[in-house]
């Protein structure tokens, strides 16, 4: 399954998924304090799920421990565990926002060979490991939910929509960091450096590299990984 090919999709199947996904992150970024949640902004999760997985894949592959893995909204969620070593800690902790725009690539590297039923089956795995560490019901649930999508796009749906699925796929994981970053610069913006306690500042707290230092390198790998994989997905 994983050696199967298709047929390169045409320019009006890349451009909605690509829409799409822009749409998706717009959401946020055009009422972000309305209170209002918005169920495009649901997609997201995706990008949310890859993220809190880069940070526990790191934990473990450093030697670390993980004992928890939770999403408690669309952007947001965390990992709990222990590190085998300081190295260990500063890798995982800038995992997260790698993680999601790295393994887009890697979606439009397959897409662009045709392997589209690989992208899904290694999501699937993806989604499988992260249920490992799953301890609540809500993450669980979000777990299973995108999971049964993306196995019913592989075994039911026809070709040209479980292309669809896939290419939507490479897409938000290219694009969700990047609505993720912002929502850092505005943080520090609106409320300052003082008791920040997300990635860049456990990381700024672990190297003593400041915190903008961290997100514009972010930026700059969601930029390149964009950069990078949009060629391959346009026919």
């Amino acid at each position: 399954m994983l050696n199967e090919t298709a047929p390169a999709p045409g320019w009006g199947v890349v451009a909605v998924t690509a829409l799409f996904a822009f749409a998706v992150s717009l959401t946020s970024v055009v009422t972000p304090s309305s209170g209002r949640r918005s169920l495009l902004r649901n997609a997201n999760v995706l990008g949310t799920l890859f993220h809190e997985g880069g940070h526990a894949l790191v934990i473990l592959l450093t030697g670390g421990d993980v004992s928890r893995l939770a999403i408690t909204g669309a952007g947001s969620g965390h990992v709990e565990g222990k590190h085998d070593s300081g190295l260990g800690a500063v890798l995982a902790g800038a995992a997260g926002y790698a993680m999601p725009p790295l393994a887009g690539l890697g979606a439009a590297v397959l897409l662009h060979r045709g392997h589209v039923q690989a992208v899904l089956v290694l999501t699937l795995a993806a989604l499988v490991f992260l249920l490992l560490f799953a301890r609540d019901l809500l993450t669980v649930v979000l777990i299973v939910v995108v999971g049964a999508v993306v196995y019913s796009a592989l075994r039911y749906a026809p070709g040209w929509l479980r292309t669809g699925v896939a290419y939507t796929e490479a897409w938000l994981l290219l694009i969700s960091e990047l609505d993720g970053v912002r929502i850092l610069v505005v943080n520090r913006r609106q409320h300052g450096y003082k008791d920040r306690k997300d990635d860049a500042a456990a990381l700024a707290k672990r190297t003593m590299m400041p915190s903008p230092l961290w997100i514009g390198g972010w930026f700059l790998l969601n930029g390149w990984a964009i950069w990078h994989a949009a060629p391959l997905l346009f026919p």
